[in-house]
């Protein structure tokens, strides 16, 4: 009769020793991450070379009519930034559009061959070309000059030689006009001419004739000033050449919209 009571005992032992509550476990440490500071990245460096656009334009004999040989500023790293590329693109399409002018005119340069053919006549081929230099780069924008040259017309007592130019805004890749260097433009292009007319006075340049002949768009920066320039037989003689004139930052200091002086 004991047995009962006594499995009774173990089982209520047994019972309680599962209630009991667990030993605390140890928490694990968490392990150390550790942390880099992020490695700077050095700015991208304009890097500029050139686009070049040349062709040999031949008569129906296979003679060399017309050569052209257009370059071009070109951009090595042009796709990293969208102002580059932009700036880029803009090159790529005026070389383009001189190219398809070219093969315009190549056609009268085969007429021309084929009457001095005919003639007995000595033909000399048409030739143009196009280089160009950086006047000015700073962190906020660039200025290019271009020289374009010609002996394609016909009939002409001398080649052509003209100057282009264009300044870009480096941020946006966008080309300003002369207008946009200053903050009020219309007191801007007024000391332009106050300026021009000072520096042609010697040379009998009226203001009407200087401002008549003013185009906004022929102009670039140096390290000297902003540059006005006159092509060829505009404001003289052809044979004068093509005629510029720097205007000191420094008058025109207090109305400039662009940061022309490198830092």
């Amino acid at each position: 009769m004991r047995a009962r009571p006594l499995l009774l005992a173990s089982a209520l032992v047994l019972t309680l020793a599962a209630c009991a509550p667990a030993e605390p476990q140890a928490t694990p440490t968490p392990a150390l991450v550790e942390f880099s500071a992020p490695e700077e990245t050095a700015p991208l460096e304009l890097v500029w070379t050139d686009q070049t656009f040349a062709k040999d334009f031949t008569a129906d004999d296979g003679t060399v009519v017309m050569s052209v040989d257009y370059v071009f500023p070109d951009i090595e790293n042009a796709s990293a930034v969208p102002a580059w590329q932009k700036i880029q693109d803009y090159y790529a399409a005026e070389g383009m559009a001189y190219l398809s002018d070219a093969s315009e005119l190549a056609g009268y340069a085969a007429g021309d061959y084929e009457v001095a053919q005919a003639m007995g006549e000595d033909f000399l081929p048409y030739g143009e070309s196009m280089s160009y230099r950086l006047t000015l780069q700073t962190e906020d924008l660039v200025s290019i000059v271009r020289s374009y040259y010609a002996n394609s017309v016909t009939g002409a007592a001398h080649p052509s030689n003209f100057q282009f130019s264009e300044t870009f805004d480096l941020s946006t890749g966008e080309k300003l006009a002369l207008d946009d260097c200053f903050t009020d433009p219309d007191a801007g292009r007024t000391r332009v001419l106050d300026l021009l007319e000072q520096k042609g006075a010697d040379a009998g340049y009226s203001r009407a004739v200087l401002e008549a002949e003013l185009n906004d768009t022929y102009f670039y920066l140096s390290d000297q000033g902003l540059v006005i320039y006159y092509q060829p037989d505009t404001l003289a003689p052809y044979a004068a050449g093509l005629l510029e004139f720097t205007l000191p930052y420094a008058d025109l200091q207090d109305l400039l919209a662009v940061s022309p002086i490198p830092s």
